[in-house]
């Protein structure tokens, strides 16, 4: 066994060559030749890995996705179906049995490797099933909280209408009481264990909890600080996170009063997130949110006064051919009104019509054309174009696709 770096092993194994072991405190990445790789959490569970020119990805209900680029070099994303994640699944097993009998003269990488041989597919799917005991679906995360520990102090949406989303119309909105917050904190804990580690921040779900009246939100945050270290070491763990986020909508962003903003920013709430969608007040009716983009320009103004940073959402292809100039132009305008500086994200993301049944019919009756994969590119180069001055305050104006997401 051969140490390469701080955290990194080789070793020689007959008719694969060179294996490395990365071995982080919250994870393992095992590569045969930088070919084959994959990586497996704390508790020695398969979260993904690339090969055969392809990236996979498992979420921890054991659904599995797997990412490659088409002919025109578009990203494509595609879950794969049961025969295939099995036998993705037992051939990394398969693997790691045999790379481990040529690991007995080192006794962490042999200890990890036990732990990972735990977790065949069927032990996955045991999991999967637990999983979805403590948790209703995560339907969708901003990209910069795929590596948050999600928990749910509300299910659901308290609006559930916008004709372009139908993440959550399989729940009612449904807010948990104090106590009910620390039994689902148990379970998630229970169900991480070593693993929770890996976890870099707190998001509170589902589509808009920080809606929660002001008193028992935070009570629930309080009890955050209780169970996890936030912001600070503790000397109880060997871990902490960087801070609090959530998704909020304009229409609950607007109840809430500066000085409860202040409130949550000394409760470690770093960002909120918040679906602009469009700048353009025709469009934005079209969508059904509640609000309007000049109310989304006062609360972001009310949020960043308070020392909290923002995450602002544009759907890049709403409204199709008919809306497409003042989508991007009325968009810029209204981000470029509001008051953003470093820390905060502006997220493009291409409209995605699976299931969004009413918003077509909508657009079909208007004669709205949808845009195709090359006209949604052309206009987020657009929109970042004409926002590309932020950027030198610190800004982030990036993709953000739904399609990409598993937790």
């Amino acid at each position: 066994m051969e140490k390469v770096s701080e955290n990194v092993l080789k070793t020689s194994v007959p008719g694969i060559g060179n294996v490395y072991f990365n071995l982080q405190k919250y994870s393992t990445t095992i590569s045969e030749e930088h070919q084959y790789i994959y990586y497996f959490d704390a508790e020695g569970k398969f979260m993904g890995g690339f090969f055969n020119g392809i990236s996979y990805r498992r979420g921890l209900d054991n659904r599995m996705m797997k990412k490659f680029f088409d002919e025109d070099k578009f990203k494509v994303k595609v879950f794969v179906d049961e025969n295939e994640k099995r036998k993705i699944i037992n051939e990394v097993i398969e693997r790691v049995e045999r790379i481990k009998k040529f690991t007995h003269q080192n006794y962490e990488i042999t200890g990890r490797l036990e732990d990972i041989l735990r977790w065949d597919y069927d032990a996955l799917q045991k999991d999967a099933i637990k999983f979805f005991s403590i948790y209703k679906p995560i339907s969708i995360l901003p990209p910069d909280q795929y590596l948050s520990l999600v928990l749910q102090p509300a299910e659901g949406c308290s609006w559930n209408k916008c004709t372009f989303c139908s993440f959550y119309q399989d729940r009612r909105f449904r807010i948990k009481s104090p106590d009910e917050f620390k039994e689902h904190i148990k379970k998630v804990k229970e169900f991480f264990g070593r693993a929770i580690g890996l976890r870099k921040s707190i998001f509170l779900g589902d589509a808009n909890a920080l809606i929660i009246p002001q008193k028992l939100l935070i009570e629930l945050l309080k009890i955050l600080h209780e169970e996890f270290p936030i912001s600070k070491r503790n000397p109880n763990f060997e871990f902490s996170f960087d801070g609090i986020y959530s998704f909020l909508d304009i229409f609950g962003a607007e109840k809430k009063k500066p000085q409860e903003y202040v409130e949550l920013k000394n409760l470690q709430v770093k960002r909120i997130y918040i679906g602009l969608e469009t700048g353009d007040p025709e469009l934005f009716k079209y969508l059904n949110k509640p609000g309007s983009p000049n109310e989304c320009v006062d609360v972001v103004e009310t949020i960043k006064k308070a020392g909290i940073n923002v995450g602002i959402i544009v759907l890049a292809g709403a409204g199709g051919d008919k809306f497409y100039e003042p989508h991007v132009k009325n968009t810029i305008e209204t981000i470029l009104k509001m008051p953003l500086s470093k820390g905060d994200i502006i997220y493009l993301s291409p409209l995605v019509l699976d299931e969004a049944n009413e918003y077509v019919k909508l657009m079909r009756e208007i004669g709205a054309r949808t845009l195709n994969k090359f006209e949604i590119a052309e206009q987020i180069d657009r929109i970042k174009e004409g926002l590309k001055n932020l950027t030198q305050y610190g800004v982030k104006v990036t993709i953000y696709d739904i399609q990409e997401f598993i937790y």
